[in-house]
Parts: structure tokens; sequence; C-alpha cells
């Protein structure tokens, strides 16, 4: 009798021990799961300021216009005209109050659609005070290139603009920029701040797309998305599906579908039933792209992501993806899939980074090329038959290298980079909190 009292007493001394473990680190991590910092008290410009331009809803021929302007609510337009045209169309544009812990602003968007090939120029107006003149371009050919960015997720007072203006000046003829998310550090009016003046000079005239990212998100037990992403990336204002920031869009024949890996991990099982849907609605798209947040395939963690991966990965290769772009793990990581006979097929899996963190990883046989410590950027190169995947360093520098080939219902993916060396700054590393 006395040796099970006191078994029940050493059982009953480590539950509250281990019970007081994990309230202890619990509450060293409750601020870092839910704790959202307080936003700083802003003022707006009672000028048309953070212009963006971005795809539209309706394909490769719509564009969105997104621009702040003052604390109060007033009659809006954007006006547009066609190189060599004579006429100039006024688009009377609706605005959306959001009040927060640092001030409110009003958010305007405009939709422009049924465009045609060729240059056009466009300003913005809220009351009686215009911007200047932007312009852009609409091309209607199959061929085209776009820049990819993983996490850009800045400090306040970063250096993201000389890279950003390096790329856009360095980079010809590309039609558009995607963004994995993360675009700011925290949902403040001063992270967005940061964002707008290292876009500036390029929002205005590069459409700009972008998926959201967890630092996109307010925490809490139950995340949102904070509702600036939505309103400076305005087609997921037509395009989100439920509480889901989902987008897809069909420019030339190249599929772009954007998922949202952020939701609560019970909501991502109606996102699988709108993945498969876009993929369907898709499926004559010659090239097929994919853009998330949180990689399919971490190198932080083996069972790290493990429900996006089941939920998402068999649509990804059953509708035949061809690359899949992804974030989160501030690093650089690639991974081409093998078919059965282990020969090199798509989807490829891409990892990037071009924010000031990053993280340590793993390196393991689930990707075949890393980097750490420094900024890449992506250029994907669209054509009848080839896709080029080009990863370059911050200084323009190739680091990566992939073609894709497709002629005749044969496929060919090509690993042109085995000379070049991988590139690790463990200086510049550090764990994640």
């Amino acid at each position: 009798m006395k040796n099970k009292k006191r078994s029940k007493t050493i059982r009953l001394f480590v539950i509250f021990i281990l019970l007081g473990i994990t309230i202890i680190f619990c509450c060293k991590r409750w601020n870092a799961w839910f704790g959202n910092p307080i936003e700083p008290a802003y003022l707006n410009r009672n000028t048309p300021s953070r212009i963006q331009l971005s795809l539209g809803n309706d394909g490769q021929f719509s564009r969105n216009v997104n621009w702040q302007c003052g604390d109060t609510l007033e009659i809006s337009k954007i006006s547009l005209t066609k190189e060599a045209s004579l006429d100039t169309t006024s688009i009377t544009v609706n605005g959306n109050i959001l009040t927060t812990q640092g001030g409110t602003t009003v958010f305007y968007h405009a939709k422009l659609t049924g465009l045609t090939e060729g240059v056009y120029s466009y300003n913005v107006c809220t009351g009686d005070k215009n911007s200047e003149w932007y312009s852009f371009n609409i091309n209607a050919d199959d061929n085209f290139r776009f820049v990819y960015l993983g996490d850009i997720q800045d400090s306040i007072g970063g250096k993201h603009k000389n890279f950003f203006t390096y790329i856009n000046e360095s980079e010809k003829d590309i039609a558009f920029w995607v963004l994995g998310g993360d675009v700011i550090e925290r949902p403040h009016d001063q992270y967005w701040n940061e964002y707008f003046k290292s876009m500036d000079s390029i929002s205005q005239s590069m459409p700009i797309i972008a998926c959201p990212g967890n630092h996109d998100y307010s925490k809490g037990i139950i995340s949102k998305l904070e509702e600036r992403f939505l309103y400076n990336f305005s087609y997921f204002l037509d395009s989100r599906s439920k509480e889901h920031a989902v987008f897809d869009t069909q420019y030339g024949n190249t599929a772009i579908i954007m998922l949202d890996s952020n939701v609560d991990t019970w909501k991502l099982f109606s996102q699988q039933q709108w993945f498969k849907t876009a993929l369907q609605k898709n499926k004559d798209a010659k090239w097929k792209i994919v853009v998330l947040h949180h990689p399919i395939y971490s190198v932080r963690g083996k069972y790290r992501h493990f429900i996006i991966r089941r939920l998402f990965e068999p649509l990804i290769r059953k509708y035949g993806v061809d690359i899949v772009l992804q974030g989160h793990e501030h690093c650089y990581a690639r991974k081409i899939a093998k078919d059965k006979n282990n020969n090199a097929t798509t989807p490829i899996y891409l990892i990037s980074n071009s924010s000031p963190k990053n993280y340590r990883i793993k390196i393991t046989e689930n990707y075949d090329r890393y980097g750490n410590g420094i900024k890449f950027y992506q250029t994907i190169d669209v054509s009848a038959d080839t896709l080029y995947l080009k990863s370059f360093t911050e200084h323009g520098d190739l680091y990566d290298n992939i073609s894709i080939i497709k002629t005749n219902n044969n496929l060919q993916v090509v690993d042109l980079s085995t000379e070049i060396p991988e590139q690790f700054n463990l200086k510049n590393t550090h764990y994640n909190k």
C-alpha cells in the first residue's frame, strides 16, 4: 500500500513539474505566438501617395491601381490615356476608410479592364489633389519575363531601395514582379512606409502581385490577414475565397496561382478545394506556376509544414505544376523533382529570400542546391516551349539556372548551374524567434 501511494505521489510530482515547465515555456513564447507590437501613431499625406500598379482580375489585359490619400473619404478618379490617342478616359473610384491603432487612412483602388496592347499613361486624383503621370505597358505576346522575390520583410531604415532599383534597371523587358509573402515586417504603417519607399518609381509603373506571408498577418489565437494588405494588393478584394487571400490569373500561356498558406490549419482544407478548382480551370495552360509563402518541403525541420505538403503537393503533381515559388525560411534552396526512373522532372521547388534576415538551415538531400547569408532574386523567362528559371545574388551574379523544355509532349529539365559554387555566409545568419 505504501509503495502504491509513493508511486502515485511521484507520478503527481512529475505531472506538476511537466505542467510547470509547459506553463513557463508558453508564457515565454506567448508574445512570439500571439502578441502584436503597438503601432506608433502616424500622419497621412493629403496628396495621393503609395501608388501601386498590379495585375487585375481579368487576366493579361487588366490592371489595378491603388493609392492612399488623407483620412477623409473624398471623390476620387483615375485618368487614363493610350499612347498616340487623343482620348482620355476618366473613371470614378471608390475608397475604403481604415482605422488602426496608429491612425486613420483612406485607400482607393481603380480597376482597368479591356486594355489592348500598347503603352498607357495615367494619373490619380483625390479631391482636387492630382498625382504625377505614370506609364505602363501592355504586352499581348506569350513570351515574357517576370521577377520573383522571396521575403522582403525590411527593417526600419532598410536598404532595399538600392536593391530594388538595381533589379529594375538591370532586368529589362520585365512584365511584372511577384512577391512571395512577408512583404512587411509587421502590419504597421511604418513598415508599409519602408516598403513603398523601396518601391518608389517602380510600383507606379511595374505591376506587382504578392501572396500573403505570416508577417502580413495580425497575430492572435485566430490569425487574421491585416486589411492594408488586401487594399494594397486589391485584386484580392475580388479573388479571395471566404477568408483565404488566394488569386489565379492567366498571363499569355502561363497560369499563376497564389495560395495563402498562413491561414489557421483547419481552414487549409477548404483552400485545398479552391486550389483544385483553380488548377482545373487553368489545366490547358502551357506553363503552371504556384506561389505560396510556406515551403512544401522545409529546410528547417523534417515535419514542418506537413499539413500544407499533404494537402497541396498531390494536386501540384497531378496537374503538372512546373514551378513552386516559396519563401518564409530566409535562405536559398532549390529542388528538382524526380520521376519513377529517377529522371529530372517538374515541379521545381524554390525557396528564396531578399530580406536582411537570414536563418540557419539544415542541409539535407531534400534540395539540390542551397545558399545562405545573402539576398537573391529570380527571373523567369517564358516562351512557347522553353522556360528558364535563373537566380541572381544581390550583386547580380548568376547563382542558379534551370531550363524546362516542352516539345511534342516531351519534357526535359536541365540543371545549367552545376559549375556555379554555392555561397554560405554564416556570420549573417541567426535562429528565428
